[in-house]
């Protein structure tokens, strides 16, 4: 009973191994064909954000630098500004506070 059911289903798994068999050709040069058509994708894509960002750096750079011109020539005119308002009679008065109850006017 066990003998003739083991050989009935031995029978069955050769039969499918060996239609599996078959299309493992196909299924193997499928399987590169898609491999190697990712790893394309993937090394255009990797060239394309190397190219990018080769070309991206310097104009970022220069934007950079350009922000950093404007912002010392803004910084030296409020300081000219400041120096200027204090030369035509502005007050400035500088000293030091030791205890806070002494800067309360109450």
């Amino acid at each position: 009973m066990f003998d003739s059911s083991f050989r009935q289903q031995a029978a069955a798994w050769q039969r499918q191994f060996q239609l599996q068999h078959l299309g493992s050709f196909v299924q193997r040069v499928l399987a590169w064909l898609v491999l190697g058509v990712m790893l394309m994708v993937g090394a255009f894509l990797l060239l394309f954000a190397l190219v990018l960002s080769w070309v991206l750096n310097p104009i970022l750079i220069f934007r950079h630098r350009q922000r950093m011109r404007k912002f010392r020539e803004q910084a030296g005119q409020y300081q000219q500004q400041q120096q200027s308002h204090t030369r035509s009679g502005g007050q400035v008065i500088e000293g030091e506070v030791i205890h806070k109850d002494d800067a309360d006017p109450r």
